[in-house]
Formats: C-alpha cells, sequence, structure tokens
C-alpha cells in the first residue's frame, strides 16, 4: 500500500517581517552565517515597506526621480544581468530598520560584540 505524500508549496522569498527575521541576510554582518541579501530579498523587503524605488532611494541617501532610482534598480535585477549590483550593508541595514526586522540595540549590541574580539 502506497502511501499519500501531500505536497506544500513554500516561497523561498519571505514575505513578512516575521520571515525576514529569520533569514540570513537579517544577520549583522560580523555572523558568520550572514548572507547578502538577493535581488529578490531586496526586491521582497521593499514591497513590505509599501516603498516604491524612489523612496527606497531617499531613504538611504542615493539620487532618485520621480521614475525611481538607479542603485534601487541595480539591486533588484537579475544576478546574471550586467546591470546587477550587489547591496551595500548600510543600504540593506536602513531597510531592515524601516522595516522593523532589526532594531537599533540589536545593531549597537553586534558592534559591541565585535568590539571585544
Amino acid at each position: 500500500m502506497m502511501s499519500e505524500r501531500k505536497v506544500r508549496y513554500i516561497s523561498a522569498i519571505p514575505v513578512t517581517v516575521e520571515a525576514f527575521r529569520n533569514r540570513p541576510c537579517s544577520l549583522p554582518i560580523t555572523n558568520p552565517n550572514y548572507v547578502p541579501p538577493t535581488p529578490e530579498e531586496v526586491r521582497a523587503l521593499r514591497e513590505i515597506l509599501g516603498f516604491s524605488q524612489s523612496r527606497v532611494g531617499a531613504l538611504i541617501g542615493r539620487t532618485y526621480n520621480k521614475k525611481g532610482c538607479a542603485s534601487v534598480s541595480h539591486w533588484e535585477a537579475n544576478i546574471e544581468s550586467k546591470d546587477y549590483q550587489p547591496m551595500s550593508y548600510s543600504a540593506w541595514k536602513l531597510m531592515l530598520l524601516a522595516a522593523e526586522v532589526i532594531f537599533l540595540d540589536e545593531i549597537i549590541e553586534a558592534s559591541e560584540q565585535y568590539r571585544l574580539i
């Protein structure tokens, strides 16, 4: 007799703030398990925030206009694309702070731990 298997489809891209809290990209850079965000993670967090590319540009201090922000566009481009550029750690942390995925006291604590190494 064959047992029934239920197939579950889970999106690899987080769709909630809580889901982002468990991602390697949300860890402090000093954590050995930290991994930079993928273009899909950058886009997903921007959408969770409800921000346009222009608004992210304003948040992180990059040049933007009503059509968008070239930096954000590069960060969200397919990794295989010639337009892709990895997102800076500081810009990513600002987005995580804005979405309340991480909190300032966590960043301060991580930097103090790093200082002790």
